[in-house]
């Protein structure tokens, strides 16, 4: 049976206050979820005086720079501290996104993040995908944004040293992302070119793009979640509630099982019921014993416990050894 690694990306939807990101993740521990995702950044070592938001953040956060913006929706290094240990508490996976080399370090060496997330926007930034190129850890390389070459270029770095446990998430990166823009079948894409495992980083409004991701085989599904769709913040509006996440864990659990095996397998009721609807060669009239059997005195209905109507020749030609009542099911011993 497959098993996706689902991932409830908080991100910064907790909009900078830790009581909400712990209720949030004791509430996400709860539904099944294999981790949630947090971010960590230094503002002042990712924005430059020349940065601007995008569109959905002016919509959706009114403050007047990304740096403001940044400032008043994270948490301390201290509190992602604590964070890892509620997580630990809550018995799910702590995950980090970092967006500065001091962050990344941190996440790496004082939390021991089990697994590096690279977002789409950071995933050419040299110094920060050089260093989780010298580390051991699994890879979540997000794709939003990236053409084929740009995937090419950064998992050469990734993979400089030695290779690296890598899964690429398809990701398209609108808040949220239209139907028309999601292009599932990029997945294929990036499964034949890379020769990876295969995720999904999703930004889309319900739960329908992650759960045909995995019947399409993705080993990871990433999902923004929110304590509120309505509060101010830049990603509330393209996140799922956590009663939306729980139906998505459910969903996901429940394709599982429908992709089940390439092997091609009978349940005990499937075979009762082929027994029931198949057809066999049955008497079309009263044969007689000694008499030679035609195609005449033949004819082919259920059950299918006899000799299956494409093997007439083991019938057609032969001698009936008893008398056999027509409309009954001919079997092999009636002959010879």
């Amino acid at each position: 049976m497959n098993s996706t690694f689902i991932i409830a990306e908080i991100g910064p939807n907790h909009n900078g206050n830790i009581s909400i990101a712990k209720s949030m993740v004791s509430d996400l521990s709860k539904i099944g979820v294999d981790a949630v995702k947090f971010q960590l950044a230094i503002p002042e070592n990712v924005y430059s005086n020349d940065s601007f938001k995008a569109d959905y953040q002016k919509e959706n956060e009114n403050s007047k720079t990304p740096l403001e913006m940044a400032k008043r929706h994270k948490l301390s290094f201290e509190e992602h501290k604590e964070l890892k240990e509620w997580c630990e508490h809550e018995n799910v996976m702590y995950l980090c996104t970092a967006f500065d080399i001091d962050s990344l370090t941190y996440i790496d060496q004082v939390l021991n993040v089990p697994i590096f997330k690279i977002s789409s926007g950071e995933n050419l930034t040299k110094d920060l995908i050089e260093y989780i190129a010298q580390q051991n850890k699994p890879i979540l390389l997000s794709t939003g944004m990236t053409s084929f070459e740009e995937i090419s270029m950064s998992l050469s770095v990734l993979n400089s040293l030695d290779k690296k446990n890598i899964t690429i998430l398809h990701c398209v990166s609108n808040y949220p992302a239209k139907d028309t823009q999601i292009n599932l079948n990029n997945l294929k894409s990036l499964k034949e070119r890379f020769n990876c495992n295969v995720g999904y980083s999703d930004h889309s409004l319900g739960n329908e793009a992650c759960v045909a991701a995995v019947a399409m085989g993705a080993k990871v599904v990433e999902k923004h979640v929110t304590f509120d769709r309505n509060a101010e913040g830049p990603d509330h509006k393209a996140s799922s509630t956590i009663t939306e996440f729980e139906q998505l864990v459910i969903s996901i659990r429940r394709v599982e099982k429908m992709l089940g095996q390439k092997e091609k397998t009978f349940s005990d009721q499937e075979k009762k019921i082929r027994l029931m609807a198949r057809k066999s060669i049955v008497s079309k009239v009263n044969i007689p014993k000694g008499a030679i059997i035609n195609e005449s005195m033949i004819c082919f209905k259920r059950p299918g416990n006899g000799i299956s109507s494409l093997n007439t020749s083991l019938v057609i030609g032969k001698k009936a050894t008893v008398d056999i009542e027509s409309n009954r099911v001919i079997k092999l011993d009636q002959l010879s």
